[in-house]
């Protein structure tokens, strides 16, 4: 791939020799488990964090060659999340919905059938220890917000679903592996639905915590996890400010050239009401996969070389994500012969809802949300973690899970394709102009994600104004901007993946243009930012230029 072999390596790309102790350092941090989340596990991981990062502070960094010493400060970083998580934030005591560990069981659904006997044996293993997590659960939950425990309510419809509906579906080689499946299934079923029922009779009436944190939480994710020092609470909140009005000043102008009236409600309105049936919706989506493809390997092959052995495409979102990605959103697939998969997923309209939330999910399926967050998802989120599993081989760095990068990245691209002429060169005129108002309300969305949850954490908002700043500021339906407030209020994880994290990675384009001159290529520089994996943004930056 001409592309990738052209990529400026810098000089951290030069072999080193290892740390002395940077390996089992690794080691000790992967030993550290909280299998079934019980009060003894958590304490025990907290104790071992500390003894870790005390361990870390006693090293003499002077021997570290320039590639380990980011490692250890990456590694570093991600033991200090965890104690907070577990010693300041007690995550917890206050999250339901993280006890429906459910993640493997849901994995065997998302590419049916791909994936072999050994994961379905790490399901079994999986689907055995849930009945104690839930039950250790009922002792950890404290006084959760009481949104929080709505959702996890909420969730556990899906756990039976996977469990009760698809469960027997899944496809197993061994009949006595999937005897044993079924088993252990039907026991963490019963699990769920006994889980179900105490957090509605026992936890809901005495969930009164606030849904907001605290503004100093969300710096710590900034700051330490992150590395964006420069982006405190404060600074967001003034970027977002801004861009709100240049946001809304350009919808305005747009909503002029696509409807007599100039009026921005009435336009959200129109494009919503093109929202296909629900049973046109997966063709219509897959149709947008494709012409993004197309156009990627064609006129905008400069942008980007998407990676041979990558299997995508469009499938419905498997049910542990449903409630997350209310509309649609990126599942990975398993690695199947050598070849990674990933996919666009949609959200079936469950049966469970009444014809009025039928009909307001449904208008988020109009063709012009549904083909920007197709080619943000799978070219996005995808496409990102394929040329990460090709290029980001150094232990640490396939482990780290920056909250930024993915988001950022697959933010950035919104604007990219259509400042690339993406939207003229596959649209009709006006279906160009309605996308391109679709895209400034993708934008609109992310402006409101920090403006909601930070004014929330100064005090200055409440949840119920945060719902109603999407539906009026972006004209998202009421239903789905509730589940968009209650999901991002669960983790007090920084709200600005999108925004600041697209200005981060365009500081970062002008200055790798800056250096390159005219050896400058645009794909050169999108390589170069996705192939040390998922790091924080000033990490993948020291690594590129090797300041």
């Amino acid at each position: 791939m001409v592309l990738l072999a052209s990529v400026f390596p810098g000089p951290v790309q030069a072999a080193e020799e290892p740390a002395i102790d940077l390996a089992s350092l690794l080691e000790r941090a992967d030993e550290i488990e909280i299998e079934l989340r019980s009060r003894a596990e958590y304490e025990a991981a907290l104790e071992s964090y500390r003894e870790l990062l005390a361990d870390i502070a006693a090293l003499d960094r002077s021997d570290l060659g320039r590639a380990d010493e980011i490692d250890l400060g990456l590694l570093e970083s991600h033991l200090e999340l965890q104690a907070y998580e577990i010693e300041t934030l007690r995550l917890h005591e206050l999250v339901p919905v993280t006890y429906f560990a459910l993640g493997t069981t849901d994995s065997l659904f998302v590419r049916p059938c791909a994936q072999p006997d050994s994961v379905v044996a790490e399901a079994v293993e999986e689907l055995e220890r849930l009945p104690e997590i839930l039950t250790n659960a009922r002792e950890n939950l404290t006084r959760p917000a009481r949104t929080w425990t709505e959702n996890a309510i909420y969730q556990a419809f899906y756990a039976e679903l996977l469990l009760d509906e698809m469960l027997p579906t899944a496809c197993v080689d061994d009949p006595e592996l999937e005897a044993r499946l079924l088993e252990v299934g039907s026991s963490a079923l019963e699990a769920v639905r006994s889980f179900a029922a105490w957090l509605q009779s026992d936890l809901l009436p005495r969930s009164d915590r606030s849904p907001a944190w605290k503004p100093e939480e969300i710096e710590f994710y900034q700051f330490v996890h992150e590395r964006l020092d420069d982006y405190g609470v404060d600074e967001m909140l003034a970027i977002a400010e801004r861009d709100e009005t240049e946001t809304l000043a350009a919808m305005e102008a747009l909503a002029d050239r696509i409807h007599p009236s100039g009026d921005l409600e009435t336009v959200w309105e129109l494009m919503k009401e093109e929202a296909p049936p629900w049973d046109e919706v997966p063709a219509m989506a897959a149709r947008y996969v494709e012409l993004a493809d197309d156009w990627l390997r064609g006129p905008g092959a400069h942008l980007l070389t998407i990676p041979e052995a990558f299997d995508y495409g469009v499938v419905l979102t498997s049910p542990m994500g449903r409630r997350t990605l209310s509309f649609g959103g990126a599942e990975y697939g398993p690695t199947l012969a050598g070849r990674i998969s990933g996919y666009y997923v949609l959200t079936p309209l469950e049966e469970r809802l009444t014809d009025d939330e039928r009909a307001s999910r449904l208008k988020a399926y109009n063709p012009y949300w549904t083909h920007v967050i197709s080619y943000h998802e799978w070219v996005g989120h995808n496409v990102q973690r394929a040329i990460a599993e090709q290029y980001a081989d150094r232990p640490m760095r396939r482990r780290f899970r920056s909250s930024y990068l993915s988001q950022a990245w697959s933010f950035y691209l919104e604007k990219l394709l259509e400042d690339e002429g993406y939207f003229e060169d596959v649209l009709p005129h006006m279906e160009a102009l309605k996308t391109r108002m679709a895209r400034l309300q993708m934008r609109m969305w992310r402006i409101q994600r920090i403006l909601t949850k930070l004014r929330m954490a100064k005090g200055e908002m409440t949840f119920d104004q945060a719902v109603r700043a999407y539906v009026d500021k972006i004209g998202m339906e009421p239903t789905n901007a509730f589940i968009e407030v209650q999901r991002d209020s669960q983790s007090p994880s920084p709200p600005g993946r999108e925004i600041i994290g697209e200005r981060v990675i365009l500081e970062m384009r002008d200055e790798y243009a800056r250096r390159f001159g005219e050896h400058y290529r645009i794909g050169d520089f999108h390589t170069a930012l996705l192939r040390y994996g998922e790091l924080p943004l000033p990490v993948v930056r020291d690594l590129m230029f090797g300041d």
